[in-house]
Order: structure tokens, then C-alpha cells, then sequence
């Protein structure tokens, strides 16, 4: 073998471990020329293949160390440029995390997208407490959600009223009504008890069984029948006999004609005091009285004196005090359902505080109602409480029949009463 072919592939063995670029390669194509000008010998000396092989050995090891140590240099600057890079890094990368949950909670908030109309009906007129706290209710609820939820009243019998008041609500409507305890008793039967006649003698005693155990399991009851009970506070004064007659004891009405509201147990109590019950809404009521359908009606101070002017037309008040006058708010469970929580504190909150204020104004207005009615020709006359608690006796055990209520769920509202009487002496 030649001294130059040799030494090429002496010089070509480390190709491998390295980019075999030109400038590699380029003194094995000049040896032949270096040794043609004589050049190889002088440079060469007298060294021998060999010498020479371990010459181009030893060169191309030391390629490799120093392409190495370049390596190692370049890995370790890499390194620093990242770490300084990064340095500042966690700190921004945590502010950037404690940021974040904030403001997602504000964007992903489902309140501030939220928007739903309720209409609120119910049968009363604007002279009477309740058609007053039905207003105030849908105006406060509509100010205090800035208008996420709007609350359209429709009183006087507008809309449906009663029984197809709470149906509405069980079928799922966007729905608000104020309806009396017994026309709830079809999806609880205890509802009807509630209103059991001759059970309370004041707005305490009632508010009291109101904020028991008893009626708390009821509005559980309600709620899986579709019915979400707002407030059960919506009360103004207790209910009497109004005519033109003088009555006394249940015999004074017997074979007399007397309207009633639509639901069921007022129509049963207002026949065990001794009438004959015409079921109507009241906007009927006074046309039936002046064309002598019906003799009178039995209800409430505030509905005495209210639209229409009834004391014009019936002058006698038989103070039987047979049923507290009072309402329950309620709302489509379905759509309760829909309402954010933020929204559902408001509404409970104006419920109440609505229900509390009928009730107090009522009790301040009430005496002033009568001295306005007495100065119209209105006369009120003691009855027999016994002979009427007697008489409506046959409710309980129709209440029972109807509905499916117990004697027991009357025995426990009596000792609710009794138990308030008792720590109120």
C-alpha cells in the first residue's frame, strides 16, 4: 500500500464519529500533490507508515476530544440561557394563577345571563291588603334582581285564580299566584287542615303554626307535587258572616243563600254555620246581591269596605270569626328550579317581608276600616262561638274524608295553638 493511500484511510477511520464535511476530507486528496512537489518528504521526514498511521490516529483523536469539550462547552451555556430565561418565570406564572379563578368566576357567573318573566295573579281588588302586598311583592322583586326576573300582577280575577291558579304552577308555568291553604289539600291533604275552622283567634297563634315543623314538612310535600310555597304569611283578619239579617246562631241562616269562594272547604264551612252556599268569584258577588241571587257573602273587614262598595249593599255583620282570612304565596316548583340561588334569596326575602307587612297593615287599618263602615250604616253583633264551633264539627270529619288528612294532623295544630296560648298568657 502506498504512503498516501495509507495515510487517507488512516485519516478517514474516526469518519463516523464526526460530520464528514469537505474540509475533512480535503488532506487526503493533497497528499499526492504535497508528495509531487516534494513537500511530504520534508514535512514527513524519514517516518515510517507506521509512524505515520499513528500520527493521523493520534490527530483525529484529538479532533474528538476538542469537538467534545465544544459539545460540553455549548450544553452548559444552553443551561444558563434557560435558567436565566426562566427565572422570573414562577412568579409570573403564579400571578397569572391566582388571577384566573376570579376572573372566571365573574365571566362563568350564570346569574348575569339569567332573565325569566313571571306572571303573579290572584283574585283581589286594589282596595284590599292583598291586591296592595301583590303589587308591592312584583315591584320589589323585579328592583331588587335589577330586572332579571320581572314580575307582571294581574289581580282582580284578570287571570286564573283558585284552583286553576295552582295548576298552573303544577303544570310547570312561569307562574306566581296567592291562593288559600285548602286548594292545595288535592297534593297534600294536611294543607286543607291548616284552615280547619274556629283553630285560631290571632295573626300569633296563626304566624306561630306557620313557622312549625308541621307546615314545613307540608311545603316538602307541595314541592314534589310541583308547588313551591314562597310564604304562608299573607294574612288580613278572619272571616265573618255579612248579610242583611240578623244572625246569632246557625238557625238565623238557615235557608239563606250566601256566596262563597271556589274552593271547597269554605263552601263546606259556610254550609255547617247553617247557609246555603253559592260558589263565585266576588266580581260577581255584588250583581248577585242586587239582583237577589245570593243574601251576602262571608269574608273579611277589607272586603267590606273594598271595590265596589259592598256596605252599600249589605249592612249586617254576624262576627263568627269561622276562618282566618289568609293566603299562601307559592311558585311553579319546575321553574323555582331554573332561578340562581342569588335570585331565590331575593325573592324569599320580599315573599316574607311583603306577607309581614299585609298583615301589620292590616291589623293598623282594620279599626279605622270599621269606623269607616260603621259611619256608612254598618252594624256588627256578637254571635254564639259555641253553638257555630259546634256546627262546624262535621268539617274535620269532611276534611278527613275529602282529602285524606288525619284527626291526628288536627290534634297537632290544636297543640301548636294551645302550646302558643299557653307560653303567651
Amino acid at each position: 500500500m502506498s504512503v498516501n493511500n495509507l495515510l487517507t484511510a488512516c485519516l478517514c477511520t474516526g469518519r463516523h464519529l464526526h460530520k464528514p464535511k469537505r474540509e475533512n476530507r480535503a488532506p487526503c486528496f493533497q497528499l499526492s500533490e504535497m508528495k509531487a512537489d516534494g513537500v511530504l518528504s520534508e514535512r514527513l521526514g524519514a517516518r515510517t507508515s507506521p509512524e505515520i498511521c499513528k500520527l493521523a490516529a493520534e490527530s483525529s483523536k484529538m479532533k474528538k476530544i476538542i469537538a467534545m469539550l465544544l459539545a460540553v462547552v455549548m450544553v452548559f451555556a444552553l443551561c444558563a440561557c434557560g435558567s436565566s430565561n426562566n427565572a422570573s418565570a414562577p412568579a409570573a406564572d403564579t400571578a397569572k394563577t391566582d388571577a384566573a379563578p376570579a376572573a372566571d368566576a365573574a365571566a362563568a357567573d350564570p346569574a348575569d345571563d339569567f332573565h325569566l318573566d313571571l306572571k303573579f295573579s290572584n283574585v283581589f281588588q286594589p282596595t284590599e291588603w292583598n291586591y296592595k302586598a301583590s303589587e308591592k311583592l312584583a315591584q320589589m322583586i323585579t328592583e331588587k334582581t335589577d330586572g332579571h326576573i320581572t314580575v307582571t300582577y294581574y289581580g282582580q280575577n284578570e287571570l286564573d285564580c283558585y284552583g286553576d291558579s295552582v295548576t298552573r304552577a303544577v303544570n310547570g308555568e312561569n307562574w306566581m299566584g296567592l291562593e288559600e291553604p285548602s286548594l292545595f289539600a288535592d297534593y297534600a291533604g294536611d294543607a286543607a287542615m291548616v284552615l280547619a275552622p274556629m283553630l285560631y283567634s290571632s295573626n300569633a297563634e296563626y304566624n306561630y303554626v306557620m313557622d312549625s315543623d308541621f307546615v314545613a314538612n307540608l311545603e316538602k310535600e307541595l314541592a314534589a307535587q310541583g308547588i313551591h310555597i314562597l310564604d304562608t304569611h299573607y294574612s288580613f283578619g278572619f272571616r265573618s258572616v255579612v248579610t242583611n239579617l240578623d244572625v246569632k246562631t246557625p238557625e238565623d241562616l238557615k235557608g239563606h243563600v250566601l256566596r262563597a269562594t271556589s274552593s271547597a272547604l269554605f263552601t263546606k264551612t259556610l254550609e255547617c254555620l247553617g247557609a246555603t252556599a253559592n260558589p263565585m268569584s266576588f266580581t260577581e258577588c255584588l250583581s248577585a246581591i242586587s239582583s237577589g241571587v245570593v243574601e251576602g257573602f262571608e269574608g273579611s273587614v277589607s272586603t267590606l269596605a273594598g271595590a265596589g262598595n259592598p256596605y252599600e249593599l249589605v249592612k249586617k255583620v254576624a262576627e263568627t270569626n269561622h276562618l282566618i282570612a289568609t293566603r299562601w304565596l307559592f311558585i311553579s316548583e319546575d321553574c323555582w328550579n331554573t332561578i340562581p340561588e342569588k335570585y331565590q334569596k331575593i325573592i324569599e326575602d320580599c315573599a316574607y317581608e311583603c306577607g309581614m307587612w299585609e298583615q301589620t297593615s292590616c291589623e293598623d287599618d282594620e279599626a279605622t276600616q270599621i269606623e269607616f263602615l260603621k259611619s256608612q250604616g254598618v252594624t256588627w253583633n256578637e254571635v254564639d262561638i259555641d253553638a257555630f264551633s259546634k256546627a262546624c264539627e262535621p268539617v274535620i270529619d269532611w276534611i278527613v274524608e275529602e282529602y285524606g288528612s288525619t284527626y291526628e294532623a288536627y290534634d297537632q295544630l290544636k297543640g301548636l295553638v294551645a302550646e302558643y296560648r299557653a307560653n303567651n298568657a
